[in-house]
């Protein structure tokens, strides 16, 4: 995935509905607002709206409005688990958005998370994923979030293959 454009000129490739049926994930922890840009089993690309009336900003630090950086981290992994959701739906039946949420991935590990800047009320931010190397049932994905061209976080993941709930 390449270029800058503006996020909020980018149209969706998924909606939120067609996420909910590739992810488990209900509220409070359905985090992604959208997909922009998807390659299945590849990379993807997600957008989520910070807004002050999400929960976890008035108490996560008292005073000052942050949106948790470990959710930022839940981003990415959610967003990997759409790219490997839609791969999973379109080899089993030629659509990307086929009901695949009773397939789980998992969160394995955390290799690296580096927090640049703090994300506030009213900022959008910019998931990206990229698919790294399998070892085992272990799928390695390297994320990362900007809000428009600035950098707010890094992260190297590992993630599990989906698996029959």
């Amino acid at each position: 995935m390449t270029g800058t454009p503006s996020s909020t000129a980018r149209a969706a490739v998924l909606s939120a509905d067609d996420i909910a049926r590739l992810l488990p994930h209900r509220y409070p922890f359905f985090l992604l607002d959208r997909v922009t840009a998807l390659e299945p089993g590849t990379s993807a690309e997600a957008i989520k709206n910070v807004t002050a009336s999400d929960g976890v900003l008035a108490g996560h630090f008292p005073g000052r409005m942050l949106y948790p950086g470990v959710l930022l981290v839940e981003c990415v992994a959610q967003l990997a688990a759409v790219v490997y959701g839609s791969a999973a739906a379109q080899s089993a039946t030629g659509d990307l958005v086929a009901d695949v949420a009773d397939r789980v991935g998992y969160l394995a590990e955390i290799r690296q998370a580096k927090f640049l800047k703090p994300v506030l009320p009213g900022d959008q931010v910019v998931f990206r994923v990229e698919s790294g190397p399998r070892l085992g049932g272990l799928i390695s994905v390297t994320g990362q979030a900007s809000v428009g061209s600035e950098p707010v976080m890094t992260a190297r993941l590992a993630v599990t293959e989906l698996h029959g709930s």
